[in-house]
């Protein structure tokens, strides 16, 4: 038996359906896990197919490390990838340029390592992100600087974060902060 979804508008004041994401994302390098839960795709229930709820299991010392993004320049898109029915995610934002932390992010930014990303869109409730990268999706962050203009126009560090995954899978859990003992 197929179960269908009821797909209506979402009513909701405490949630209006706004684009882009919260002012800030966390991220961990692929290498600072222990684990990664997968998405239960042998859930009976569709709608939680796609949503993992077990949180991750970090490294002793390693955690989520936060970014603050410029102040609406975040934003999620997701489309096919390939032939096989893959999502390319794509997760993009801003660094002021006179942020120290920018720059060195933009220095580790080599399109190459591994990392997994945690992002809040404006329009879920507290707790549900965007889960971009895993052991089998390796998500990779590029980073380019916009030097500005002497007009006025800001210094800004821009990133990309890309991932082929086979689902845009999103998690509702806890963001470990605090370095594992």
């Amino acid at each position: 038996m197929c179960e269908v979804l009821d797909i209506v508008e979402n009513a909701d004041p405490c949630n209006p359906n706004m684009g882009g994401t919260e002012d800030e994302a966390y991220y961990a390098l692929l290498s600072d896990f222990e684990s990664i839960p997968e998405p239960p795709l042998s859930n009976p229930s569709v709608a939680l197919k796609f949503t993992v709820t077990t949180d991750p299991v970090f490294k002793v010392g390693k955690c989520w490390r936060k970014i603050q993004l410029h102040k609406n320049s975040g934003k999620v898109s997701y489309e096919g990838a390939g032939n096989g029915g893959a999502k390319g995610a794509l997760f993009t934002f801003g660094i002021p340029g006179n942020n120290l932390l920018g720059h060195v992010l933009n220095n580790l930014a080599d399109n190459h390592t591994p990392y997994v990303f945690l992002v809040k869109r404006n329009s879920t409730p507290a707790g549900r992100y965007d889960l971009i990268g895993s052991f089998k999706h390796k998500a990779a962050l590029k980073g380019t600087n916009d030097g500005g203009t002497p007009e006025g126009d800001g210094d800004m560090y821009n990133f990309e974060v890309r991932s082929t995954q086979k689902f845009e899978v999103h998690y509702t859990g806890t963001v470990q902060l605090t370095e594992e003992t």
